[in-house]
């Protein structure tokens, strides 16, 4: 994968001259902190973009002056080819993972700095708000402005699904449910807030298997047919949840699909909901393999729920978000019981529901633009090398890059710009396409009352992520600004996190 330097300072109106400065006005570019820096102009090849908490090796790009010819270097588009355009495919991760936030939030409020930050769950978890789609369709969004820095576009996508349907269909949960030794205390206090929560929330008709698991298997509850909210076998065997024992979480999960498939209904949503402190130190630990088993389940249509219990700085989040990704499962993270109501009371849907299969979103740009950062889970030339993922009712995939131009005088404000995004229904498996065709220009001037607030959102990850005093005080101030009114109440909560980091 190869990497770019990033060449800084200009108006924004250097971008595309005169035509631009129309559409730029008084905006200005303001905090980008360090995401990762993107692959393409243009050709062949695949890459996976920075803003998950891997980090590949950096390679001189031979596109751009390294770091020491400085600022001023001559930009370049040599030996790019001219007649096509740029064609990506971009992931954003399930649009319900959303970890390493609440990790985040209660690593702060223990006075620690976090670690292993996934910006894209950061969009996932924080709402940003975009008008529902019509029922059985997605809609599309797309806002721009200018970038910080000479010849970029900051660029936010928003896919939003429909609102959930009510009464939804009916649904078969099995509970994979960690009680090993080290799930005493807070762990195990959260797992058992997260079965009353979803027990509240079923309905008559729903299907329950459960399985708890340390060294070895016990089978609680079989084809179990719900009488309705708050089920008393339910309730009654969340409350007997008892911390004891090694871990085998592979085993575990194994027999958990076996219940699974044994009661899979082709009608209803079927889903396995793993709950764990992320151990496994007893049996198969390999993460891969375990995966594996969760990949297989969800060509079946048996959708994977990782919810992990913590709790801090000694839970494994890695092994959690390992097994979820593989199967193309999502993630959540309680940092206290009351989460769980947040998670699986106030948004069950948008936690258990999926109303897209295998969303893909196909961004196509001027020959002349790469992403220079990338603020979600990966992105390709290929679309092979980008694993189509899921969408939930009520809610909205957010795709946030920075666009930066090989030269800023070759750019034309009439180039097209084309997104693109397909998926399948559910159970059906009908094929569904929605597009958008627009200009460089139409695209910096159309409205964009979401972008603020994905900025922020993007501010406060990305400086955790760096941990360094600067970043988080200018995110700290791109915050405050986005949400000026107080109105925002996850605004005002990320306000008052970033200030707890201890390099704040």
């Amino acid at each position: 994968m190869r990497r770019s330097w990033l060449l800084l300072g200009g108006p924004c109106g250097i971008l595309v001259g005169a035509a631009f400065l129309a559409a730029c006005g008084s905006l200005s570019g303001g905090l980008e902190t360090a995401g990762g820096t993107g692959a393409y102009y243009g050709g062949g090849g695949a890459g996976v973009g920075g803003g998950g908490d891997y980090e590949p090796p950096i390679a001189p790009d031979p596109l751009q002056a390294p770091p020491d010819a400085g600022a001023d270097a001559a930009p370049s588009c040599e030996g790019l080819d001219t007649s096509k355009p740029v064609v990506l495919y971009l992931s954003a991760d399930d649009s319900n993972s959303m970890g390493s936030p609440v990790q985040a939030r209660e690593l702060l409020q223990g006075g620690a700095a976090p670690y292993l930050i996934r910006t894209y769950e950061f969009l996932n978890y924080y709402r940003v708000h975009y008008p529902a789609a019509p029922a059985g369709t997605l809609s599309l969004f797309a806002e721009a402005e200018p970038g910080a820095d000479q010849g970029t576009i900051d660029l936010q996508l928003g896919i939003r699904s429909f609102d959930a349907v009510k009464p939804r269909r009916p649904m078969t949960v099995t509970f994979v449910l960690d009680t090993s030794g080290s799930m005493e205390g807070h762990g195990i206090e959260r797992e058992r807030a997260a079965m009353k929560a979803i027990a509240g929330s079923l309905a008559k008709g729903d299907v329950v298997n459960m399985v708890t698991w340390n060294t070895q298997n016990s089978v609680v509850l079989t084809a179990h047919e719900v009488a309705g909210p708050n089920d008393q076998a339910l309730i009654a065997a969340a409350e007997a949840l008892v911390a004891d024992g090694g871990t085998d979480l592979s085993n575990g999960l194994i027999k958990g699909y076996e219940l699974a498939n044994a009661s899979y209904g082709a009608d209803r949503l079927n889903r396995v909901v793993l709950m764990s402190d992320g151990g496994a130190n007893v049996g198969v630990t390999d993460a891969d393999l375990i995966g594996l088993n969760s990949e297989d389940g969800d060509k079946e249509g048996i959708y994977l729920l990782g919810v992990g219990t913590g709790p801090g700085e000694s839970y494994d989040d890695l092994l959690m978000n390992t097994v979820t990704d593989r199967g193309r499962g999502a993630y959540v993270y309680l940092d206290e019981p009351g989460e769980a109501e947040r998670m699986f009371g106030d948004r069950f849907d948008e936690t258990m529901e999926v109303a897209a299969r295998g969303v893909q979103v196909e961004l196509t740009l001027p020959w002349y633009f790469k992403i220079d950062k990338f603020y979600g889970e990966e992105y390709s030339t290929d679309p092979a090398e980008v694993q189509p993922q899921h969408l939930a009712p009520s809610d909205a995939i957010v795709l946030n890059q920075v666009l930066k131009a090989c030269d800023p005088s070759v750019v034309e404000p009439g180039d097209a710009v084309k997104v693109r995004v397909t998926w399948q229904v559910p159970l059906t498996y009908e094929k569904k396409e929605i597009a958008l065709d627009t200009t460089v220009s139409a695209l910096l001037a159309a409205d964009k009352p979401t972008l603020a607030k994905g900025k922020a959102i993007i501010a406060y990850a990305e400086a955790l992520k760096t941990g360094e005093p600067d970043a988080l005080h200018a995110a700290s101030q791109r915050i405050e600004a986005a949400n000026a009114s107080g109105a925002d109440p996850e605004l005002s909560e990320i306000a008052k996190l970033i200030k707890l980091h201890p390099a704040f």
